[in-house]
């Protein structure tokens, strides 16, 4: 249930908002995202420097890092596993995810200045989390589920899996 809750809106935000989680990224909130697919087909400059960030990052926490990579492969292989079990289901939340970016993707084409306000409001409150994980370690975890929480609800939650 909780890799549900982790794995769509990660991937929808990398889609969606790639730029501001490389920045944030940069101040050390963790490894940056290795975009994929279309993404690198689109901008192959981006891919390589995100991957050079993450090879970085990697390097200098390879605790961290492993962790993490760990993490995501069990995660993937539990989305694999449901959506053999359901895929019809898995489909519909492909389609619905894609619908969702494509709707963001036109908004953002319609007004960029819009689209890139939104985008610095959503770096100032990652730095904002930051500041307040580097001031108090201990309750970074928590204050990082919270936003967590927040995002689902704004995006309306993962789809369900039993």
């Amino acid at each position: 249930m909780r890799m549900q809750h982790a794995f769509l809106p990660a991937i929808a935000a990398l889609a969606l908002l790639g730029g501001p989680l490389v920045a944030l990224a940069d101040r050390g909130g963790g490894p940056p995202p290795v975009p994929r697919n279309e993404v690198c087909k689109e901008n192959p400059g981006k891919c390589d420097e995100a991957r050079a960030r993450h090879q970085e990052f990697c390097k200098a926490n390879p605790a961290k890092c492993d962790k993490q990579s760990a993490e995501m492969k069990q995660k993937r292989a539990e989305r694999k596993a449901y959506c053999k079990t359901n895929p019809e289901q898995c489909e519909k939340d492909r389609e619905r995810m894609k619908a969702k970016r494509d709707e963001l993707k036109a908004k953002c084409d319609a007004d960029p200045v819009k689209c890139e306000a939104k985008k610095q409001e959503l770096r100032d409150k990652r730095a904002e989390l930051q500041a307040k994980c580097d001031a108090d370690p201990s309750k970074c975890e928590d204050l990082k589920e919270e936003a967590r929480h927040k995002m689902q609800d704004r995006m309306g939650g993962p789809p369900t899996m039993p």
